[in-house]
């Protein structure tokens, strides 16, 4: 039951009328939450099955598309690489074998000091057992 000494706004007590309309309202407002929450339960329907078909096909083709995109720019990338790495090993080999003849010139360079040293080093000597 209703408590009576319950007031509306002012200071008049609740009207036997009233009572009855505050039941109604206090179980529209209790059932409110479960109607709405019902609502949002709802899933939308079904999509037909030609229609999931049709969009399964329309996803797989657009990942497809952008897989082979991405696959043809990793093939150009990797071609571009490869050149540039062919690039490279014709140049280190042009710079390998300046090396090499360089060395081989300062090998020569060298035998060639040496040699002149020793001379004038037996020449010295030479020249100094003389003067003894």
């Amino acid at each position: 039951m209703i408590d009576m000494t319950r007031r509306r706004g002012g200071d008049a007590p609740l009207q036997a009328d009233d009572a009855g309309q505050g039941e109604a309202n206090d179980r529209s407002v209790q059932e409110f939450p479960r109607r709405e929450a019902a609502f949002y339960r709802k899933r939308p329907p079904e999509p037909a099955p030609d229609n999931i078909v049709g969009h399964a096909s329309s996803v797989m083709q657009r990942v497809a598309v952008t897989s082979v995109a991405e696959i043809d720019s990793l093939i150009g990338e990797l071609e571009r690489l490869r050149d540039f790495v062919r690039q490279e090993s014709v140049r280190i080999q042009r710079e390998i074998e300046g090396y090499a003849r360089l060395s081989e010139e300062a090998t020569k360079s060298t035998r060639i000091i040496a040699e002149s040293v020793a001379q004038w080093k037996s020449a010295l000597e030479h020249i100094a057992g003389r003067s003894a």
